[in-house]
């Protein structure tokens, strides 16, 4: 990541990177105070590439991971710290006190990023034009309601024997047949 170098509220140059870090353990501390439950210690990196923001990673007999992409921290500062950096511990918090599953971005998270005065969105909004980046191709499937693309991996699933259900009639998803 770049050593970019920003002020914080004291009026001390410090790094995005160092911030980022701080902000995530002091998000951290708080929901543990709230909760009254210790929060786990988390490995924390800026290596994550491509167009995502940030990563929450849970590992078996390890500390959770957490992810961030530096590219984007450079770029945005201030807007990433306020909302990724939430975001991401957030998904810690969860963890810690339901380890035996969540939906990924259900009510749990969203009364965490609430907690933490964050806004609760799935994805970020930053411009990632200049990254280079994964695109899935995208297969045509039906319900008993409308259509939906899948992605090339759900696709190979699908094909694997996997199903999907429509959230809205609850119908299996079945490919659509192009000519």
């Amino acid at each position: 990541m770049p050593a970019i170098l920003s002020m914080n509220p004291g009026g001390d140059l410090t790094t995005l990177g160092d911030r980022a870090r701080e902000r995530t353990l002091d998000l951290l501390e708080r929901a543990a105070l709230h909760f009254g439950k210790p929060m786990p210690r988390v490995e924390i990196r800026f290596d994550l590439g491509g167009r995502a923001a940030g990563q929450a990673r849970f590992r078996n007999g390890r500390p959770p991971l957490i992810r961030y992409n530096g590219d984007l921290l450079a770029r945005n500062g201030e807007r990433f710290l306020a909302q990724t950096v939430p975001h991401e511990a957030a998904h810690v918090v969860v963890f810690a006190l339901h380890p035996w599953g969540t939906r990924p971005h259900g009510p749990e998270w969203r009364a965490v990023m609430a907690l933490f005065g964050a806004e609760a969105r799935r994805c970020h909004e930053y411009d990632t034009d200049h990254l280079p980046g994964r695109r899935l191709r995208r297969f045509e499937y039906r319900c008993g309601c409308r259509r939906h693309l899948l992605t090339s991996i759900r696709h190979n699933r699908a094909l694997r024997g996997q199903r999907y259900l429509c959230r809205r009639c609850g119908q299996t998803l079945i490919p659509v047949d192009r000519p």
